[in-house]
C-alpha cells in the first residue's frame, strides 16, 4: 500500500510540476525504483510489525517480557493481596516479630547475573532462615489446593540479629540461567544479562500499576561484584530495610517498588509486547 501511494504521488507531481530536467516518465519511474531499493538495502525504511516480531523471536527479546508477566499473573498477583493477613496471623503466634515497615513486605532478590542458590545461607551466612509464613492455597489449572508459601529470614550484623524480613529470589532468574547453560536455547551470557534487565524493568512497570502490590513488594536489584570485593548480600538487604524505615518515618512510602541500583541504566534496544509496536523503556525509573 505504501508503494502504491508513493507511485500515485510520483505520477501526480510529474504531471502537475514542471519537468526541469526533461526526463521521460519511464526514467522517473526507474529512479523511483532505485531510490526505494537503496532505502531497503540501507535499512532506512521502518520495519513492519511482522518483521519486528521475527527479529525479536530470533534474538530472544520476547523471553523477559513473557517471564515477567508469567511471574506476576501466576504468582505475585495471587499472593500479594493476602500477604498482610498472613503476616497478622503469624505475628499473633510469634510475639509480633514482623513489626517493622520492611517486615511487612515481600522482598524479592534480583541478582542480574541470575545466580540463584536454593539456600540463601549459601549466598551469605548472615542470612538465617527463621520461619515460614502461614501457607496460602488456591485451586489452579486443575490442581486442587495448590500451596503457596513464603519464608522469613533473620539478618545478622557483627554476629547479632539486625533485621527480619520476608525474603526470596525471583525464581524466573533460574530459568534465564538454565537457558544460558543449554545450547539448544541459543542463549549467551550477554543475552542473559540483557534479558535480566528487561525482566526487571517489565516487572517494575507491571507492579507500579497493580493495586495489590502497593506497599506489599520490594525489588532488591544488585550486580554480583567480582571476586575479592567486600560486597555483602545481608548488608545490601539491611540497607534497603533501613531506607524503608526512614521513608515511613518521613511519610514518603507510596510505591511497591523502590529505586534500585544504576546497574540498569544501560538501555536494551527492544521490549516487545503483544502490541504491534515495541514498547518504550522508561529511563527515568532507575
Amino acid at each position: 500500500m505504501r508503494r502504491g501511494a508513493l507511485l500515485l504521488l510520483s505520477c501526480y507531481f510529474y504531471c502537475s510540476l514542471p519537468n526541469v530536467a526533461g526526463l521521460p516518465f519511464t526514467w522517473m519511474l526507474a529512479l523511483l525504483g532505485l531510490s526505494q531499493a537503496l532505502n531497503i538495502l540501507l535499512g532506512l525504511q521502518g520495519l513492519a510489525p511482522a518483521e519486528v516480531s521475527a527479529i525479536c523471536e530470533k534474538r530472544n527479546f520476547n523471553v523477559a517480557h513473557g517471564l515477567a508477566w508469567s511471574y506476576y499473573i501466576g504468582y505475585l498477583r495471587l499472593i500479594l493481596p493476602g500477604l498482610q493477613a498472613r503476616i497478622q496471623i503469624y505475628n499473633q503466634f510469634h510475639n509480633n516479630v514482623l513489626r517493622g515497615a520492611g517486615s511487612h513486605r515481600l522482598h524479592i532478590l534480583f541478582p542480574l547475573d541470575c545466580g540463584v542458590p536454593d539456600d540463601l545461607s549459601m549466598a551469605d551466612p548472615n542470612i538465617r532462615f527463621l520461619h515460614k509464613l502461614p501457607e496460602q492455597s488456591a485451586d489452579r489449572a486443575g490442581i486442587k489446593g495448590r500451596v503457596y508459601t513464603n519464608s522469613i529470614y533473620e539478618l545478622l550484623e557483627n554476629g547479632q540479629p539486625a533485621g527480619i524480613c520476608i525474603l526470596e529470589y525471583a525464581t524466573p532468574l533460574q530459568t534465564l540461567f538454565a537457558m544460558s547453560q543449554d545450547g539448544r536455547a541459543g542463549f549467551s551470557r550477554e543475552d542473559r544479562l540483557e534479558q535480566a534487565k528487561l525482566f526487571c524493568r517489565t516487572l517494575e512497570d507491571i507492579l507500579a500499576a497493580a493495586p495489590e502490590s502497593q506497599n506489599n513488594c520490594h525489588l532488591i536489584v544488585y550486580q554480583e561484584p567480582a571476586e575479592g570485593s567486600s560486597f555483602s548480600l545481608s548488608q545490601e538487604i539491611l540497607q534497603h530495610l533501613r531506607q524503608e524505615e526512614r521513608e515511613v518515618t518521613m511519610g514518603t512510602v507510596g510505591t511497591s517498588v523502590m529505586p534500585v541500583s544504576s546497574t540498569l541504566s544501560q538501555e536494551p534496544e527492544l521490549l516487545i509486547s503483544g502490541m504491534e509496536q515495541p514498547l518504550p523503556l522508561r529511563s527515568d525509573v532507575f
